[in-house]
């Protein structure tokens, strides 16, 4: 009681005293728990149109090697800063760390950027009203303090550009990580950083560049599987040249696939193709980054862009096409009379032997598109049946024919060594296993000369992409090819309705001989072409003597020297046939001028010369052919020296322009691409209504052909005949 009337009758000086010791004392505590509030961010740095501070996720360091971090960048409303790739103009923020303690690395994220407004035709690509930047840091000492000191050079930028530099420390204790205060701003800002193109739901459908006045433009096709496209925008790194112009945007009818097309100056197209840029594209709230390799040439038309799934389906149609082909009409006889064989068999062998062919046929095409992936990483040209236009292949080719068409006259057996052998396993006759395989990879070798529907647009999708694309092509491809003797080998029981063998297999063997032979005189011509009349003579001899040194060591008794004698013979053509045109591999170029020039109405490839024939009315039909090319060859027999079109190429508006691919040709092979073709034939008509070209069908109609003419012609003048 005492003391409560003590403590009532204190002096108001005395209670004065204990308000104050009281109000200091919550204010400590105050500051003590909004401590490592304040502690988790620098001071703002703060100038007339922006403002910088550095920010931290957590409170502490913890016990992790990684600190999230940002820089954030406060603008004036309606002011604006700068991207990495800032564009024709402007500067990217950057930050120097040197005083930091405790500290290794930083690596910056940058969040999607946005196209600023265009001022005086300058592109530039930044933030409006400011951006957090995400950074990573890492420590040199985990779980002990940080200090963070960064220089930092930044501009705001409206009708003018401001540079600002701002000195900012953060500095974090030892301690339990806790979320700091702006971690939601981190975290928000992390989720504006593009990823990658799968999580974004998109895929990258191709990459091409071509040549155009002044420099070139660079098409690059992306797909949705999400929602799709809305506004897409494009940003390229790594031109040498430096920033691009503007990307022309087209999306297709369901918005799933856009295609930009973007124009880049100062830097050619072969410079650009074949090296790795990074891409950004970003569409409304999501955005992506990969690398794209672009190709020379042109992407597919969007009316045909399929898609992969598509295409691997145009590619299974293509290859079951392909055994219909000319091309490979010499083997399809193999491919029937070993069915024959197998009429009677039982089941297990005829499901071995067509597993077989079918396997060869598959494993070919894989090893095909194995040396494409090669020969693209190195920088090479590639494209579909490109092998035929080397001496040393056709030599080869004809020696592998003429050695097949000699089997079939018992001349040479064609068998696997020892050990491939045995990993056949023991099934009785493994010999007609090997042939039948080695019947699938012949197929496929002849197959690559001849085009089929579907086999350009295929082949043109995957080339145009990357090593998995053309693995999938190819592979569907080959399974296409192979898909009459799979599914005859899954129903063993087909091969009953085949005539049983007998005496007619005999005859037979020996006619598919003489047209194995025939082949090898095709492949001779075609020699001639290209590395000349003597070195396609001196190999066409050599295989002759080899047939005669295979018939004469076949009547020799086994084991004999003789045998052996004539074996080694043989082994010595064999070598001569392939290496003498190797080695004198030189194409005689008179004889391809006369080619193109022998027929009164055909005129010799110039690109130059199409756009000014069009522009003075004329219609221009290109074709892209090869001495190799039975589809080419059956295009012109069929379509463009019959009528109507032969009399249509007479006439006197008509232009026919003939590119010869036989042997590589650098302006033919870019041409093509331009188109998104990677092999012959291609045709292609111009004219006033069609300046940027009609391209037509590989397996070319009267009706295709004369509807092109129809189409180029119109909006054309009419001209008095010359």
């Amino acid at each position: 009681m005492m003391r409560r009337l003590e403590s009532e009758n204190k002096s108001p000086l005395a209670r004065s005293r204990v308000l104050r010791v009281d109000v200091v004392l919550l204010v400590l505590l105050s500051l003590a728990i909004a401590r490592p509030a304040f502690a988790a961010t620098s001071s703002w740095d703060t100038e007339r149109h922006g403002a910088a501070r550095l920010i931290s996720a957590v409170e502490a360091t913890g016990s992790s090697s990684q600190i999230d971090v940002g820089l954030q960048l406060r603008l004036t409303p309606g002011w604006h800063t700068y991207w990495r790739s800032p564009g024709d103009a402007g500067i990217a923020p950057s930050i120097d760390w040197k005083g930091s303690e405790n500290f290794v690395g930083a690596e910056i994220a940058w969040p999607a950027p946005a196209r600023l407004p265009s001022v005086g035709g300058l592109e530039t690509v930044g933030y409006e009203d400011g951006v957090v930047l995400p950074i990573a840091v890492r420590l040199a000492k985990p779980g002990e303090p940080l200090h963070l000191h960064a220089e930092v050079d930044y501009a705001s930028c409206k009708d003018i550009c401001i540079p600002y530099h701002a000195s900012l420390d953060l500095t974090l204790p030892a301690g339990l990580a806790r979320p700091g205060p702006e971690a939601p701003l981190l975290v928000k800002a992390r989720a504006l950083v593009p990823g990658d193109l799968s999580a974004a739901q998109m895929d990258l459908l191709g990459a091409a560049v071509e040549s155009k006045s002044g420099g070139a433009v660079l098409a690059v096709r992306l797909s949705s599987a999400g929602t799709p496209f809305s506004s897409p925008d494009l940003f390229i790194e790594g031109l040498r040249s430096g920033a691009p112009g503007h990307p022309e945007s087209t999306l297709s009818d369901t918005g799933k696939t856009v295609t930009f097309r973007v124009p880049v100056s100062g830097e050619a197209a072969t410079a650009i193709a074949g090296r790795s840029l990074k891409v950004t594209v970003v569409d409304g709230s999501r955005a992506a980054e990969t690398e794209i390799t672009p190709v020379s040439g042109s992407l597919l038309p969007l009316a045909v862009d399929m898609g992969r799934i598509g295409i691997l389906g145009l590619a299974l149609l293509g290859g079951l096409i392909l055994n219909l082909m000319p091309c490979v009409l010499p083997v399809l006889s193999l491919k029937l009379l070993s069915l024959a064989r197998y009429a009677g068999a039982e089941r297990r062998a005829a499901r071995f032997g067509l597993l077989a062919t079918g396997a060869g046929v598959i494993m070919s095409f894989g090893v095909l598109a194995a040396v494409l992936i090669l020969l693209k990483a190195a920088g090479s040209a590639i494209g579909w049946g490109i092998q035929f236009q080397q001496p040393w292949f056709l030599a080869g080719m004809a020696l592998v024919t003429t050695l097949f068409g000699a089997s079939l006259w018992g001349w040479a057996p064609i068998v696997l060594p020892a050990g491939v052998a045995d990993a056949i396993g023991a099934v009785r006759g493994y010999g007609r296993f090997t042939t039948a395989f080695l019947t699938g990879a012949f197929a496929t070798v002849l197959a690559a000369s001849c085009s089929a529907p579907f086999v350009g647009t295929a082949i043109g999708f995957a080339l145009a992409r990357g090593p998995m694309d053309i693995t999938l092509v190819f592979g569907a491809l080959g399974l296409g090819m192979a898909a009459p003797f799979l599914t005859i080998a899954a129903f063993p029981g087909l091969v009953t309705y085949m005539p049983r063998p007998g005496r007619w297999m005999v005859w037979f063997e020996r006619v598919l001989g003489l047209a194995l032979l025939g082949t090898a005189v095709w492949l001779l011509s075609v020699l001639a072409i290209e590395a000349g009349t003597e070195p396609a003579l001196i190999a066409g001899g050599s295989l002759a003597l080899l047939l005669v040194a295979l018939s004469w060591r076949q009547r020799q008794p086994a084991g004999g020297a003789a045998r052996r004698s004539l074996g080694t013979v043989a082994i010595g053509l064999a070598a001569l046939a392939v290496f003498v045109p190797s080695w004198n591999g030189e194409a005689v170029a008179t004889n391809a001028a006369r080619s193109q020039t022998e027929v009164g109405q055909w005129q010799p490839f110039d690109e130059a010369a199409i756009h000014r024939m069009v522009a003075s009315g004329k219609i221009v039909l290109v074709d892209v052919t090869a001495a190799w090319c039975l589809t080419c060859k059956a295009n012109e027999l069929a379509v463009l020296d019959r009528p109507p079109v032969a009399e249509q190429l007479h006439e006197a508006r008509v232009v026919a322009m003939r590119a010869d691919w036989t042997r590589a040709d650098p302006l033919i092979t870019a041409y093509l691409q331009s188109f998104g073709r990677y092999g012959v034939p291609l045709d292609v008509v111009y004219g006033p209504g069609a300046p940027q070209g009609i391209p037509l069908p590989e397996l070319l109609t009267s009706g295709a052909v004369m509807d092109a003419f129809a189409h180029a012609a119109a909006g054309g003048k009419d001209e008095a005949r010359e």
